[in-house]
């Protein structure tokens, strides 16, 4: 008698820890797919008739319009908490003096579109390409200064606390340093130069020292983005093209030390300013290979391209924000789907 319920425990067990394992699973699925699903990406579009910045879901559905100015505004970069976006705006060119120079400045914004605040307030020089540290306390970008006899800009990197104080520049080079990104772990940014006399992918430590060239190719090389576990880089090469005369540029995605690049997009058009996703699954891109700057996704190994907005606007410089926060935990949630079970009273044991 004693061996016959002791079996039936064993069963009744076996059963529950099962159900327990299947409902874990079927929580963790579902909540990628909830985050997958909820993602947006932000990108420059003239379909108002003026370059704006617009979010939609990863699907290329919800559309939104963020901000609302006869001036360019485009190059989001979203915060790591998804609640704040960066951008680059030209809303302050009336205060010019000298209006053949464009002069573009690093705004803040909510996620929504509204309180933009200008960051940079740097009249005497433009600032473009923002990127945000992983811990949200800082914000790199390029800025450029005029030469003195030259009709020619140098660019460096620099990077400003997130409410627009403690500026001060990374990089004070001579050629162009341009298109900063913050590696996941905050100890490195990758960026943009053509120090050596062509455009190579460089990376650095957080605070300027270090510059390493990776790429290392006669080609032109640039815009990089790390991948979410910081593993990889993908960026931008026109190493494809035939001749000079070839416009083509492709993504490239390569190792966060510089080896092994391998062509992603392999397509004749120009594919350009690569954005991960969060889970680093799939990048998104602009594309116009369909004879119109369109926002594009594609599988992180190249497969299954898509065109996300199928607009007859031009559409460029897509960001993939964060994953949002569930509001349950799976813990939570667990812990309700184990009452349910152990309150089903499965083959009459209690």
């Amino acid at each position: 008698m004693k061996r016959t319920w002791l079996k039936r425990k064993i069963q009744v067990c076996y059963f529950r820890g099962g159900l327990l394992m299947l409902a874990a699973c079927f929580l963790a699925a579902s909540a990628n797919l909830v985050q997958a699903a909820d993602t947006s990406i932000a990108f420059t579009s003239k379909r108002s008739g003026n370059s704006e910045i617009y979010r939609m879901s990863s699907d290329g559905k919800r559309l939104r319009r963020l901000t609302k100015h006869p001036q360019y505004d485009g190059g989001a970069a979203w915060s790591p908490d998804g609640q704040k976006i960066t951008f680059t705006s030209f809303r302050d060119l009336n205060r010019i003096q000298n209006p053949g120079i464009i002069l573009g400045e690093i705004y803040l914004m909510n996620a929504d579109g509204t309180n933009p605040i200008n960051l940079t307030q740097s009249v005497e020089k433009p600032d473009l390409g923002s990127s945000w540290s992983p811990d949200g306390q800082q914000i790199v970008f390029g800025s450029s200064e005029l030469f003195a006899q030259e009709d020619l800009f140098r660019s460096d990197i620099w990077v400003t606390d997130v409410d627009g104080g403690n500026s001060r520049s990374l990089t004070k080079h001579d050629a162009q340093d341009m298109a900063p990104a913050w590696s996941p772990d905050g100890n490195q940014i990758a960026f943009s130069s053509d120090r050596d006399g062509n455009w190579e992918i460089y990376v650095m430590n957080a605070d300027g020292t270090n510059p390493i060239n990776l790429t290392n190719h006669p080609a032109r090389d640039g815009r990089p983005n790390w991948s979410p576990d910081g593993k990889r880089i993908v960026f931008t090469s026109d190493r494809d093209k035939k001749d000079e005369a070839d416009k083509n540029i492709e993504i490239y995605v390569m190792n966060s030390d510089g080896t092994n690049p391998i062509n992603l997009t392999n397509h004749p058009a120009i594919d350009n300013r690569p954005s991960w996703s969060p889970d680093g699954t799939r990048i998104a891109f602009d594309s116009n290979r369909d004879a119109n700057w369109e926002i594009y996704a594609l599988n992180s190994d190249g497969t299954n391209p898509i065109n996300l907005t199928n607009h007859p606007a031009t559409d460029t410089s897509p960001s993939w924000g964060p994953a949002p926060t569930l509001s349950v935990s799976s813990k939570e949630k667990l812990a309700t789907l184990w009452g349910k079970v152990k309150r089903s009273n499965i083959y009459g044991v209690k």
